[in-house]
C-alpha cells in the first residue's frame, strides 16, 4: 500500500479531513464532518487503480519533460534544416501512450523501466 494509501484517500475524498498513522485502513481516523469515510474496499480499489496507472504516469512525466526541452525548435524565429524531423519527433512523443506497443513497466524500485518503452529518437 505505502504511498498509494494517502493518494487514494485524497482522490476518493478531495479536501477531506483525516489522520492516519502508517498506511493501514485500521489506523485511519476520519475527522471530516462533511464527507463520509470511504470503505476499506473503496480505498483498496483506488490503490489498485493508482498502482496500475503508475507506469503510464511516469512515462507522461518524462514525455512532458522531453516535449518542454524541445519547445525551442518550434519558435517562429528558429530555422532548422531538419524542422520536419523535430515536428515528427514531438508528434511521436505526444502519440506515445496511444501506441499499440505501449506497455510500460516499473523496475523493482518502483521506477519506470526505460527499456519497457520505445522512445522516439531525438533529432540531432
Amino acid at each position: 500500500m505505502s504511498s498509494y494509501f494517502t493518494r487514494a484517500l485524497e482522490e476518493l475524498k478531495p479536501n477531506s479531513e483525516w489522520a492516519v498513522t502508517g498506511d493501514q485502513y485500521s489506523r485511519l481516523t476520519w475527522l471530516d464532518k462533511n464527507q463520509s469515510k470511504p470503505t476499506e474496499d473503496e480505498v483498496n480499489t483506488k490503490i489498485a487503480e493508482l498502482e496500475a496507472a503508475e507506469p503510464t504516469r511516469q512515462v507522461r512525466v518524462i514525455r512532458d519533460r522531453l516535449l518542454a526541452e524541445s519547445d525551442w525548435t518550434q519558435n517562429r524565429d528558429v530555422v532548422l534544416l531538419n524542422d520536419t524531423t523535430w515536428q515528427q519527433y514531438r508528434q511521436d512523443l505526444r502519440d506515445l501512450p496511444a501506441s499499440a506497443s505501449f506497455t510500460p513497466s516499473l523496475d523493482s524500485n518502483g521506477r519506470l523501466d526505460m527499456s519497457s518503452v520505445t522512445w522516439p529518437t531525438k533529432p540531432s
